[in-house]
């Protein structure tokens, strides 16, 4: 079986890429023979290279409208931007053509639904083409497709296209809930047993993901900042992601500089081998507006944290996962800021009591066990393998 990958990014760190990569290794295991296509030649062009695993690049941009907001600049150049992501895209798809041509696939996997040149070449040379949808788009990132959301959707339904959805949330967004050719196949996080529980926990309260309105940072700093006025000795916020974001990380700075609190929240920066502050830290919190899966939750209980999200979108559905698996709660939800302070003082008092692992180790266990049992990366893996049998052999039968 030949497939051919078309990736958004050669970033490694984010987490569609984390679980791309978990997939490619897994795949190649079962006699998959792939094809990696990048935007550009960065990191996991590289990497990819270095293992000997064909790579190869075109020049392709997302398949979403330029920002367009109250900034002079972006106004002047949303329709240049326009136009250049449209020709970008044109003359991606028909460079995705000729790879193919060459390399011949039986299967065209794009890693995000914010892509397209995948499905375009698809399309030219009838090729099955399966949409990894690992986003919200306008809910989470305010991304919007072109034309339109409807057309995307649209997308998705046409013949010899399918769709693996990340959550049962994201499936039914999309209006795919009934579809024949669509699936939930939740990501991998890490191999089954490979899981850790550290029980000697510091204090110190963990947020890890990218610095930006979607990852829900500055409600967060806005939630700690209350927690701090309430408690007296308050555990310290590590703030562990990247601020491309320039602006909305100044606004980050700015707030906790006027709390006068900069010794207590402390930016991290971005750190690549992160399990270490997630099995140590009294918890990680996950105040994301709308994830898609919220991989930073499923890997912060796969590491034996204890994890407070906020009770929307992917995250949501990984805790009532958890508790429809084991029948009780394996995270702390909240909704509103005074839930989040109100988690934030309990964890504090059992900290400063030494009776946080006679309060929360269960729930810590717990959740575990369910990343275990539900996003193992084998699993992950033959679901999706399967899935691509299915495929072919449907394609097999039409041809018949």
């Amino acid at each position: 079986m030949k497939v051919l990958y078309v990736v958004s990014a050669t970033q490694v760190t984010g987490g569609g890429s984390k679980s791309f990569l978990n997939l490619l290794h897994g795949v190649i295991h079962h006699g998959v023979e792939p094809l990696v296509v990048c935007p550009d030649q960065g990191k996991m062009y590289q990497d990819l290279q270095k293992e000997g695993i064909k790579v190869a690049n075109c020049f392709y941009r997302f398949n979403t409208y330029p920002p367009f907001d109250n900034k002079v600049k972006n106004i002047l150049l949303f329709i240049p931007r326009l136009f250049g992501r449209i020709m970008a895209n044109t003359i991606g798809t028909f460079q995705l053509c000729r790879i193919c041509n060459t390399f011949r696939p039986d299967i065209i996997h794009t890693n995000v639904s914010v892509t397209g040149i995948g499905y375009f070449a698809s399309r030219l040379l009838h090729i099955p083409h399966i949409w990894h949808i690992r986003e919200y788009g306008d809910a989470d990132f305010d991304l919007h497709y072109i034309p339109t959301r409807y057309w995307q959707q649209l997308r998705y339904t046409k013949a010899r296209s399918y769709t693996i959805c990340i959550t049962k949330d994201i499936q039914k967004y999309n209006n795919l809930t009934k579809n024949a050719t669509s699936r939930v196949i939740y990501n991998g996080i890490f191999p089954y047993a490979d899981a850790s529980y550290c029980p000697s926990k510091k204090p110190y309260i963990l947020f890890a993901g990218r610095i930006q309105p979607a990852k829900g940072v500055l409600e967060l700093i806005s939630a700690y900042i209350a927690y701090s006025k309430l408690c007296q000795n308050p555990l310290p916020l590590h703030i562990a992601g990247s601020g491309h974001d320039i602006e909305y990380t100044r606004k980050c700075t700015k707030m906790v500089k006027d709390a006068c609190l900069q010794k207590q929240v402390i930016f991290l920066e971005e750190i690549e081998d992160i399990n270490t502050l997630y099995q140590e830290a009294s918890a990680v919190i996950v105040p994301s507006l709308r994830e898609g899966f919220g991989r930073v939750a499923a890997e912060a209980m796969y590491q034996g944290a204890l994890v407070v999200g906020n009770n929307t979108g992917g995250t949501k559905e990984q805790l009532d996962n958890g508790k429809m698996l084991l029948g009780e709660e394996i995270g702390l939800p909240y909704v509103t800021q005074e839930q989040l302070v109100q988690h934030l003082l309990n964890i504090t008092h059992t900290i400063h009591t030494d009776t946080f692992i006679a309060t929360y180790e269960p729930m810590i266990l717990k959740g575990q066990k369910t990343v275990r049992e539900l996003y193992s990366n084998e699993q992950y893996v033959e679901n999706i393998v399967h899935f691509y049998e299915e495929i072919i052999n449907n394609q097999l039968d039409i041809k018949n």
